[in-house]
């Protein structure tokens, strides 16, 4: 089914026109781009800046997709460029004009056909001239299919404090056509009026979202990806579109940034070298008990993610299971609230049990386990890890000389001397 926002890419304008002043430093020596700034002044080092005090026109450009033609004119210099439009273009970019056929960050276009140095010559002299004033003007070709390249950014939203959205994403967010959100009114809420459009797209419709978003992809779109909270496909959807992008030749270009499962490692003061994420632990009892069972002899640290209503339940049964097991809760990440509990499972929950309600947002980190750890360093070895962290002895090395001891991988061996340090 299409949605009513399936139409194809905006149209793009006729021209861009961007209008730049000259400089006595311009050099226009350097071969593989050439460049235009915003800033006024030039120093001796810009080889490749053509053009300064220069009005972007983001919105214009933003608009262009594919080849384009690029007319240079200063007085009665000019010179003419082909080049493409950067599909990772976005609104804090800087306006390079790249020789490099590939799609890069902080690039206006690529695989042009000059760099500053074959620009004409009679065109850079004139741009030295005092009150020189350039023209660049940026045409669309007629565009073929197969050369548009789709982009999806896969944007990392604040996981409760608005003000952890980084100025790049930010930026993106601001350029793209389309914002994929599992809560379109968050997300609005969140952001603002932008100029994509916004498209739920959430766990009960993201199967049947896919061909209508490629086709966007496959007409040159710029579309993003977010969560409404952390970073997509951590125990939310976007998998399914992910893959279907790739595997049809699309970007698709990670943009970093907060994260429940990482900045509960961070603080949890457990070993952080091997870990794994399990998401949410399962609503029903029985599998939540097979769920913790699966960790039991685990040597490495596992985070999970749990419901208020279900914290106690969970953490009685992570104590019946894992006894006691190092945990860290990490309640309201960011958010009004925050707290952080360290603990076995049995205190944690009696803990909870004194409050009139349990409320927020959890991550559970558990600690490795005792039996993996005895498995690996038993008996005397134990004591001598014991003796050599005790007369300051870098646990780097302490573990280095126990795997070599006991034969075990040194990842695992690195967890059991900090659960011995502990």
């Amino acid at each position: 089914m299409k949605s009513p926002h399936s139409s194809a890419t905006k149209i793009p304008p006729a021209t861009v026109t961007l209008t730049a002043k000259g400089h006595a430093n311009i050099k226009g020596t350097h071969k593989k781009t050439f460049e235009l700034v915003t800033d006024s002044e030039l120093s001796d080092g810009g080889t490749c800046i053509i053009g300064v005090a220069t009005e972007p026109q983001t919105e214009h450009l933003l608009q262009l997709r594919g080849s384009v033609k690029i007319e240079l004119q200063c007085g009665t210099a000019t010179d003419t460029v082909h080049a493409m439009m950067n599909p990772l273009y976005i609104a804090s970019d800087p306006l390079i004009i790249r020789t490099h056929g590939e799609p890069q960050h902080n690039s206006l276009c690529i695989g042009a056909n000059k760099g500053a140095a074959a620009l004409d010559r009679e065109l850079i002299d004139a741009l030295r001239a005092p009150g020189a004033e350039l023209a660049m003007t940026l045409s669309p070709l007629a565009a073929h299919t197969d050369e548009l390249v789709g982009c999806l950014f896969i944007v990392a939203m604040p996981i409760g404090n608005r003000d952890d959205l980084s100025p790049r994403a930010r930026a993106t967010l601001a350029s793209v056509d389309i914002i994929l959100a599992e809560d379109t009114r968050t997300t609005r809420a969140m952001l603002g009026r932008l100029r994509a459009d916004y498209i739920s797209f959430h766990n009960h419709n993201e199967q049947e979202r896919v061909p209508e978003i490629l086709e966007r992809l496959a007409n040159g779109s710029k579309i993003a990806l977010v969560s409404d909270a952390g970073t997509p496909l951590v125990s939310d959807p976007g998998f399914p579109i992910v893959r279907a992008a790739a595997a049809a030749g699309h970007l698709v270009i990670p943009l970093p940034g907060p994260d429940a499962v990482t900045a509960a490692l961070s603080v949890s003061g457990l070993p952080t070298n091997d870990y794994r994420f399990l998401g949410f632990l399962p609503r029903k009892t029985g599998e939540r008990a097979s769920r913790i069972a699966q960790i039991k002899e685990a040597d490495y640290t596992c985070v999970v993610f749990e419901a208020p209503h279900r914290m106690i339940k969970s953490l009685e049964a992570i104590a019946g299971q894992l006894g006691n097991r190092p945990l860290a809760l990490c309640r309201n990440m960011t958010k009004p609230g925050e707290e952080f509990l360290r603990g076995t499972a049995h205190e944690l929950a009696a803990l909870l049990q004194t409050r009139d309600a349990v409320r927020g947002e959890f991550a559970i980190v558990i600690g490795p386990g005792e039996i993996a750890i005895n498995r690996s360093l038993t008996g005397e070895l134990r004591n001598v890890a014991k003796s050599l962290l005790a007369n300051g002895v870098a646990t780097k090395i302490v573990a280095a000389a126990m795997a070599e001891a006991t034969g075990a991988p040194k990842r695992d061996m690195f967890n059991a001397i900090l659960t011995l340090k502990d």
